[in-house]
């Protein structure tokens, strides 16, 4: 049966763009494109000072096109919990338990048919389990205003449901997930969570936007008086609890679903120079805010980085007073020390390695350091995030200004500010042929690649060049009629 020419709504996913050009390409094709077309017209090492791909693949994922994800648990696990033994609290009180609310969203199962004051009663009833206890329990709750936390918000999202208001005596029939997707829908459930909680005690606190620091806030104010145990599971939480614990007899304990650990332990396993540069090496290797660096695990950057000779330049990033042209310099510095070339330009490093694989046979662009545009914005990522954990304030500074902008969905990351290929090899990317591209009258046709969807008038789909069968990845397709 042919196919319609009718387009599946998952084809209409973001298309990367190369100045402004819209470039419909696997990025390991477009850099092998580009690279061959370089050899001809230009020194291969010149070209490599650019990224050549639409987005840096040492930092973004080819996949969807958002930054690589960090594994911040195995972070944690290995360098800082397992310093010390976990603890048995079944018999141990605490003056205060604070709660992360935006893990307790996801702790209580739903029935459908339940009405919505039934499932905060649910909720209560899990709370009050938890600070059975403690004195007093806090419940801190994430806001969904703009922040770069949108970035990691939209790659958790998978198929949510519309915006729905809710009532107590509404029933519910909607599956939890798909609810708890809706950022919208989550706020409306945190305010009868609230309400519910309030009416029975339990002290609630709803923040602007990211809770992590305001949960470090609260635990760290109450451990100066008495004990305090915090319920959360985000690594975040527990390096920010570990790097501003005060010199204090109280305990803090921190509770996972694994067990539970004393802070104050950690910290002390921990030398002088892990506890300086904790926070900084968190954020530079990768969290929800900033881009994993592909190849190069959190646990080992942070070994090196603390054994290393670097010092200088980490404390740019603990600086509240640091230029962006510091802090760029310094993460520059901090990305030749990570690739092992210390005083080598990154477009350099690129080249060299690119030699020393293409001899091997095996050219992988993801594993190329990012060029300095790309190293510069994380970089101001990397600064932003170190600078809100130290002084524990959500949006210390403007995202805007610390490589981020704001689009229609929230803040975005900025992958570089510069050209990703030079436009001498972009002439060669694409064709603007008035026939079918079917002789070598065609770019390219002539230089043996498929037409693409920035070609001029084909646009990679009506020629018979184009390559096409049902879209040029798994996520393309089309309806039979």
């Amino acid at each position: 049966m042919e196919k319609s020419k009718v387009q599946a709504l998952s084809s209409l996913r973001k298309i990367p763009k190369i100045n402004e050009k819209k470039i419909h390409l696997d990025s390991l094709k477009l850099f092998n494109r580009l690279i061959i077309f370089a050899q001809r017209d230009m020194t291969v090492e010149t070209s490599l000072a650019y990224e050549l791909t639409p987005f840096p693949l040492s930092l973004f994922s080819n996949k969807d096109q958002k930054m690589n994800k960090a594994n911040k648990a195995g972070f944690s696990k290995t360098s800082l919990k397992e310093l010390t033994d976990p603890l048995d609290l079944t018999n141990q009180s605490c003056s205060t338990l604070v709660v992360d609310g935006g893990w307790l969203l996801y702790m209580v199962k739903w029935e459908q048919g339940q009405t919505w004051q039934e499932i905060a009663n649910s909720y209560l009833s899990y709370v009050q389990c938890l600070g059975r206890r403690s004195q007093k329990t806090i419940v801190v709750f994430d806001g969904y205003s703009r922040s770069p936390k949108d970035h990691d918000h939209i790659r958790r999202t998978k198929k949510s449901c519309c915006d729905l208001q809710i009532r107590p005596d509404m029933i519910h029939w909607t599956p939890r997930a798909k609810f708890l997707d809706n950022t919208n829908n989550k706020s409306e459930l945190i305010h009868l969570l609230s309400s519910t909680f309030r009416k029975h005690n339990i002290t609630v606190e709803q923040c602007d936007n990211d809770a992590d620091t305001s949960i470090v806030r609260e635990a760290l104010a109450t451990a100066t008086d008495d004990s305090v145990e915090v319920r959360a599971e985000d690594a975040d939480v527990l390096v920010m609890l570990v790097h501003h614990i005060p010199s204090t007899n109280h305990p803090l304990f921190f509770t996972t679903s694994k067990g539970s650990y004393d802070v104050r332990r950690i910290r002390e396993a921990l030398s002088e120079r892990e506890r300086c540069y904790l926070l900084f090496c968190h954020a530079f290797t990768g969290c929800d805010t900033v881009s994993a660096i592909a190849g190069h695990g959190k646990t080992t950057l942070f070994d090196r980085f603390c054994a290393g000779d670097i010092d200088e330049h980490m404390d740019i990033f603990l600086d509240t007073q640091a230029t962006k042209d510091a802090v760029i310099q310094a993460g520059t510095t901090i990305f030749q020390y990570i690739y092992h070339a210390p005083g080598t330009a990154l477009g350099e490093i690129r080249h060299n390695m690119f030699s020393r694989k293409a001899a091997a046979g095996l050219i992988k662009p993801e594993t190329l350091p990012p060029t300095e545009g790309a190293a510069a914005q994380h970089s101001l990522r990397a600064y932003l995030q170190t600078q809100d954990w130290i002084l524990l304030q959500s949006m210390s500074l403007n995202p805007s200004d610390y490589g981020w902008t704001l689009g229609v969905h929230g803040y975005e990351p900025v992958p570089t500010l510069d050209p990703m290929a030079p436009e001498e090899l972009l002439q060669f990317t694409s064709c603007n042929c008035n026939g079918d591209c079917s002789n070598r009258r065609c770019s390219c046709k002539r230089n043996g690649v498929k037409c693409i969807s920035a070609c001029g008038v084909c646009k990679g789909i009506s020629c018979k060049n184009c390559g096409h069968d049902g879209g040029e990845s798994g996520e393309d397709s089309e309806i039979d009629s």
